[in-house]
């Protein structure tokens, strides 16, 4: 048996992937560790003092247990931890990240009164060289019904980080990702459209703690605009995304409000590119990444939800969509609205080809 107050009766299981952080992890767990929580740690392969440290933590803590994999990313890391919850409501958290547990548990209480499958809060991010964080922005509504609330579910964060969800959500999430960047657009849309409903919570639950834009993080490869490999995983998830919602026979209610969930994560990448002190050519290469915007989602220019200025929109989408317009004018991209693509593969293959970088 479990020591009293061990690895037993919770509410929720919060499950931490891990590879490679020995720098953050007592951090994150001193902030997830109450007695309310038990944690399952997955140490995906990791090769510095990050197994070490995790192993001396979940001896001393005995609502933290470990499982030691080979590597195989985060996404198959969630699916390795979820298989082993017992609670009623589980959570994902990066093992560099910090969360406010007591609003994270006052969310999770606040689920389990009212019945709901899917909670979401707020989050705090930590940009790299930045000292201000900025906070995701204030909803007007608690309770969402996304068969009513049609523009808000496009406005939901595409992170699985500022969300709680139910046991039973929990199949939804069994499935192998090929996923290496994105991996949370993939699936929580998905998982939210399947149960509709949604209970929100303007508390900020979590600290995002963005480490940096270059390196071999998902992170650092999903907005690395110097090279094709961030586009082109944005793009598999997204249809990744659609086929489930295929699947599912959600696509048509659905279809307009992802084009403008790709719609809003392009724009990010045309931003990024426009702004590169590294990239030589940009107007060349925003052109290049609109035509594959048109080959993706063909006809986007008249997508309602880009039409209303993305209103109700996360600040960053918004800053996205409005930088990438003032950059567009400065360099005289052009965009032509007539021109689509059947494919956008070889598109993708010219990126790394045609970009032009500073030496």
């Amino acid at each position: 048996m479990p020591k009293k107050g061990g690895f037993m009766a919770k509410i929720l299981t919060i499950i931490v992937p891990v590879y490679n952080t020995e720098k953050y992890i007592l951090r994150c767990f001193n902030s997830i560790n109450n007695p309310a929580v038990n944690v399952i740690v997955v140490d995906d392969g990791s090769f510095d003092k990050s197994p070490e440290i995790i192993d001396e933590y979940c001896k001393k803590h005995d609502n933290f247990k470990v499982i030691h994999t080979q590597n195989q990313g985060a996404a198959t890391a969630r699916v390795t931890g979820l298989k082993q919850v017992e609670t009623k409501y589980f959570s994902f958290v990066d093992s560099d990240d910090i969360v406010n547990i007591d609003a994270y548990l006052d969310l999770v209480y606040k689920m389990d009164k009212e019945n709901y499958k899917v909670g979401n809060g707020r989050m705090t991010v930590y940009l790299p060289d930045s000292s201000i964080p900025f906070n995701s922005r204030i909803w007007q509504k608690e309770h969402l019904d996304f068969s009513k609330d049609k523009l808000e579910f496009s406005n939901v964060t595409c992170s699985l980080l500022d969300k709680i969800w139910h046991i039973d959500c929990a199949p939804l999430f069994m499935f192998e990702s090929k996923q290496k960047v994105y991996e949370d657009m993939e699936i929580v849309y998905y998982v939210m459209a399947k149960n509709q409903i949604m209970v929100h919570s303007n508390d900020l639950i979590y600290s995002y703690c963005m480490r940096g834009l270059h390196g071999n993080s998902t992170c650092a490869i999903g907005l690395q605009e110097t090279k094709s490999n961030g586009l082109d995983g944005l793009i598999s998830a997204g249809f990744s995304m659609e086929d489930k919602f295929k699947e599912a026979g959600l696509y048509s209610e659905y279809k307009e409000k992802l084009d403008s969930i790709m719609i809003k994560l392009i724009h990010q990448r045309i931003f990024d590119i426009l702004k590169s002190e590294k990239i030589l050519n940009k107007k060349e290469m925003a052109e290049l990444v609109f035509k594959i915007l048109n080959a993706v989602v063909p006809n986007w220019t008249q997508n309602k939800y880009l039409l209303s200025k993305f209103k109700g929109s996360e600040y960053n989408d918004l800053l996205f969509y409005i930088g990438t317009n003032i950059l567009k004018r400065i360099y005289n991209v052009q965009i032509s609205e007539l021109e689509s693509y059947e494919n956008y593969d070889y598109l993708i293959d010219s990126y790394d080809k045609v970009i032009r970088l500073k030496k």
